[in-house]
């Protein structure tokens, strides 16, 4: 629903603070400077402006005064600058120079200059839009909704054409607590005022997004009803969303033809559409009214793609690749997103051949999760091997990191450990400076027993990060598990301790090192620590070998039991399990059994 309502209009209003921002910050003071001989003064002799300690608002004086302040905005920025142009805006009244005030206000982001700013403006110029748009947003934000019913009713007083409010709305539609300013300072209104057409269509918006769908199809239809009504295509899009939210789809659907009758070009009304067809087990009607439309050939693409996707979601692949070979030949930058719908969809058909091989031709902002797609369906057709040099040759050097991490983790839980090793040792020839590869590697080596290129690579991390406390326990534990050094291990596991001492995998490598060198007290209250932060499969692996080293075996065996549940096939847990207790997992698969 956000992407249709909360879309920008491209044509007319555009975001308020980029507007003034760059109308007044753009040659402004050029026409300020030349403006200002034609300033002639109106001070009354009989009451001098001495008597209010004010200078004479002079031609001279106000040049000398606004170049004083444009200085000092580019020197020291929008904050300092605002009071000496509310100074000089204030004394001339000039309309020019309030509006330019008001462009500083608004860069400052600073939100009581903003409404001091529009207040001036709307103290000499009550009929302008901006100023209302600009405050509007002051109060709203600062949840100040009296005020904002008040800023409403002035400016229906003052006939303002009200464009501003629904563009507000639809730019804000995540903003709940906004949302919610709006609706419940626009039902504060008087009933005359609620009969604005803007007033009411903003108000069924705000009704649609805070979930009182049944006002919002009431007072949408009130309004489509009158013959005055402008922006109807936004009305429609709420009294359909509407009805679709409260189950009535059927409904929604003959809003949306109707909508589509009366604006057959706007594709804000064909697309939920056709989205709402497809849902509704109606593609091929769906299919119908997307060739029918008559459509330039960039909005044919982007309903054709947004309908593609609609399709492949319901499960009709082989419609979806009808559509994407219907598509306008000149893809206008759009190919890549077409490829890779169509790609899925051919895969959908079991095509998967097909489906690689299109997919290979996908770049750009996609490339990535090409890749990805591609090494999957290679699991699935029993050609892994196929997949790192495609992924090497594939991925961009920016990228390398992300992506090698993600297809090495694919290896491994498919559990070609093999793979994923030799897909980090490549990687590392083109990219040697990736601590994040090294460490993976190092990681790997270990599982795959080759425990001395792990402590090479870790020492090698260290060597640009000595005090890493990953590395430090990596290597600590390393050594602690593989070698005889339990004096090294314990230290370099101690000094990671020091900088991360809440952190689980390194108590638990501490207390695992106090166990083996049978400190069995100081093990338990270590992994205890670590049990209690994480309860992890392999931290009660080690802290139940510690509880039955010291005769604690029923509340070794509760910690085996609880880690049993969450992670039953961990291989450190089982063989500890297996060692110490075999009874216990013959018992567990019994319970599981019966």
């Amino acid at each position: 629903m956000s992407s249709c309502l909360g879309a920008k209009q491209k044509t007319r209003f555009k975001n308020l603070y980029a507007k003034n921002v760059l109308m007044f910050f753009t040659a402004i003071s050029f026409s300020l400077i030349s403006g200002c001989n034609q300033i002639t003064s109106q001070t009354d002799s009989s009451q001098p402006s001495q008597e209010n300690n004010q200078p004479q608002i002079t031609p001279a004086y106000k040049i000398k005064n606004l170049l004083n302040a444009e200085f000092t905005l580019q020197r020291e920025g929008p904050s300092e600058a605002f009071e000496l142009f509310y100074e000089l805006a204030s004394q001339s009244e000039d309309i020019v120079i309030i509006e330019r005030l008001a462009s500083i206000a608004v860069a400052s982001q600073d939100d009581n200059y903003i409404e001091r700013s529009t207040n001036l403006w709307l103290a000499n110029e009550p009929r302008s839009e901006q100023a209302y748009a600009l405050k509007l947003q002051v109060l709203v934000k600062n949840k100040r909704t009296e005020e904002t019913a008040t800023l409403l009713a002035n400016a229906i007083r003052h006939k303002i054409p009200f464009r501003f409010l629904p563009l507000y709305l639809e730019n804000h539609v995540r903003d709940n607590e906004k949302v919610q300013t709006l609706n419940d300072a626009i039902a504060t209104l008087p009933p005359k005022y609620q009969e604005n057409q803007y007033i009411q269509l903003s108000y069924a918006h705000t009704l649609f997004l805070i979930g009182q769908y049944e006002p919002a199809i009431t007072l949408s239809k009130k309004r489509l009803a009158r013959s005055d009504t402008e922006k109807s295509e936004v009305l429609y899009l709420i009294l359909s969303y509407s009805q679709k939210n409260l189950g009535k789809l059927d409904e929604a659907i003959e809003t949306l033809l109707t909508a589509n009758q009366e604006f057959p070009l706007n594709t804000r009304i064909l697309s939920p559409l056709i989205d709402f067809l497809v849902e509704n087990e109606r593609p091929q009607q769906a299919t119908t009214v997307y060739q029918q439309a008559v459509l330039e050939s960039s909005e044919q693409l982007q309903v054709g793609i947004n309908f593609i996707r609609t399709l492949l979601e319901y499960k009709h692949p082989q419609k979806a690749l009808d559509i994407a070979n219907s598509l306008p030949e000149e893809q206008l930058g759009l190919s890549h997103q077409i490829q890779f719908l169509t790609a899925i969809a051919a895969a959908e058909l079991g095509n998967k051949k097909q489906a690689i091989e299109i997919m290979s031709q996908v770049s750009g902002n996609l490339r990535s999760n090409a890749t990805q797609q591609m090494a999957l369906w290679l699991y699935d057709e029993e050609q892994e091997n196929l997949i790192n040099n495609i992924v090497l040759n594939r991925t961009l050097r920016e990228n390398l990191p992300e992506q090698i991490a993600f297809i090495s983790q694919l290896h491994e839980e498919k559990g070609h450990l093999e793979l994923a090793y030799d897909l980090l040792n490549h990687s590392l020839n083109t990219l040697p400076e990736s601590n994040i590869l090294r460490y993976r590697k190092a990681l790997l080596a270990e599982r795959l027993g080759n425990w001395p290129t792990t402590e090479i690579e870790l020492k090698t991390l260290l060597q640009k990060d000595p005090g890493n406390p990953q590395y430090l326990n990596a290597l600590g534990y390393t050594l602690l598990t593989r070698t005889e050094r339990l004096d090294e291990a314990m230290n370099y596991i101690e000094l990671a301790y020091e900088q991360e001492a809440n952190d689980p995998a390194v108590i638990d490598s501490l207390g695992w090192g106090h166990f083996l060198k049978g400190e069995l007290e100081q093990s338990s209250y270590y992994l205890k620590k670590a049990w209690d932060i994480l309860p992890d499969a392999e931290i009660a692996a080690h802290y139940g070998e510690s509880l039955w080293r010291q005769r604690h075996y029923k509340q070794a065996i509760e910690i085996w039991g609880a880690a049993l549940e969450t992670a039953p096939k961990n291989p450190l847990l089982l063989n500890t399990i297996k060692r110490l207790s075999p009874s216990l997992l013959e018992k567990n698969t019994q319970e599981k059994t019966s």
